[in-house]
């Protein structure tokens, strides 16, 4: 996928944050690798790639978003893909150096600044149609649910509890949800268009 990126011209107008997409499959890496033992110098090496392509989109799509086009409807929702960067940056550091810095705190508060910042656009979201990237907010508040039960084993802090339960709430309901939704557009045959 980064290859791609780099040999085809892109328009800025592609930009979303589903391009986070890959970028976390780099930083989930280090959390599966380290279930089968890989070696650590390879997990490093995946986190260190997923940190660095974190940064950069989030730079570029936020310029998009702010001061050029907004996104098409139909992909609002993937605006959520801004939460699971972050938040699995938080679990990533736990299992790689097996504590919690400054650093992991900042990562996490920056997947909760915008849990926040989306919760408060939340009525933007109930004027759109079902679209498939609907499916994109549903493993990004997974991954901050997680995140925040990561830092309450370690801190026992009520907070970061509370936050895993309702962040974990909130992607069960929207599976349900969405699933729903996704089934009413298989029946129809709505989905099958483009």
């Amino acid at each position: 996928m980064m290859s791609f990126w780099f040999k085809e011209s892109m328009k800025s107008a592609l930009l979303s944050p589903a391009w986070f997409i890959p970028i976390v499959g780099n930083l989930i890496v280090p959390l599966s690798g380290g279930l089968i033992n890989a070696p650590k110098e390879l997990l490093l090496f995946f986190f260190s790639i997923g940190c660095f392509f974190w940064i950069l989109p989030s730079a570029m799509i936020m310029q998009r978003l702010i001061f050029e086009q907004s996104l098409e409807s139909k992909f609002i929702l993937t605006l959520f893909i801004f939460i699971a960067p972050p938040s699995i940056f938080v679990v990533d550091f736990h299992s790689l150096f097996g504590f919690h810095n400054a650093l992991s705190f900042m990562g996490f508060n920056v997947a909760l600044f915008f849990v926040l910042l989306l919760l408060s656009l939340g009525n933007i979201f109930t004027k759109l149609n079902f679209a498939p990237s609907w499916w994109a907010f549903t493993f990004p508040l997974c991954a901050f649910g997680i995140a925040s039960f990561d830092l309450y084993m370690i801190d026992f802090k009520c907070f970061y509890g509370l936050l895993g339960i309702l962040g974990l709430v909130m992607a069960f309901f929207a599976v349900v949800f969405i699933s729903y939704k996704t089934l009413r557009a298989v029946a129809s045959g709505a989905i099958f268009k483009e």
